[in-house]
């Protein structure tokens, strides 16, 4: 396995355990559970930044992978920022929102641009799970302007987007696991 496939499985899994922790938090901000919420969100955002990130450094031939996995992975810091500032700054709360729907709404449409890549090259797999990922950021986002506007079900779209997302991820991850592990057995060290 050389360095690129090591970047590539390692971002996708420190993306899909990003997603994970993002998911619990919103899980626990949707049961009333409000005390470390931000926390965790800011980190698993982080989490899914840095994934995404390391991804982003594997040279592509499609562009529109490549530039994907760079618009999620600024979506996911600027979501990390927007949580943590959530978290410390109360004064600021709709402005803090804001950004993070901003942050939100970029990952979505970076994993979009992943899925139309994976899907112009036939790698449906991949496309199904950018999808899944782009539709929850996308959720995520829509839930976040329901709560700045003061709408009701604002925190359940988001909770339901979070948890559509990490599926995506970890479907990513998994499958890259998989193709990397069957490499392995017709490639041996």
């Amino acid at each position: 396995m050389g360095v690129d496939d090591q970047k590539l499985l390692v971002g996708a899994w420190l993306n899909a355990i990003g997603t994970i922790i993002s998911a619990a938090a919103e899980v626990r901000t949707l049961a009333g559970f409000d005390d470390i919420n931000n926390k965790l969100v800011s980190i698993g955002e982080g989490l899914q930044a840095v994934g995404t990130s390391i991804a982003g450094t594997v040279p592509e031939d499609n562009p529109l992978n490549f530039a994907g996995d760079w618009i999620d992975g600024a979506g996911a810091a600027l979501s990390s920022v927007a949580a943590y500032l959530q978290d410390i700054d109360e004064e600021n709360g709709v402005e803090n929102l804001r950004l993070e729907a901003l942050g939100d709404a970029f990952q979505s449409m970076g994993a979009a641009m992943s899925a139309l890549g994976d899907y112009s090259t036939g790698e449906y797999d991949y496309a199904l799970g950018n999808t899944l990922e782009s539709l929850g950021a996308g959720l995520e986002s829509i839930g976040t302007t329901y709560e700045i506007r003061g709408l009701e079900g604002g925190q359940a779209i988001t909770t339901i987007g979070a948890i559509i997302q990490a599926t995506g991820a970890n479907y990513n991850a998994l499958l890259l696991s998989k193709e990397t592990l069957e490499n392995r057995e017709h490639n041996p060290i």
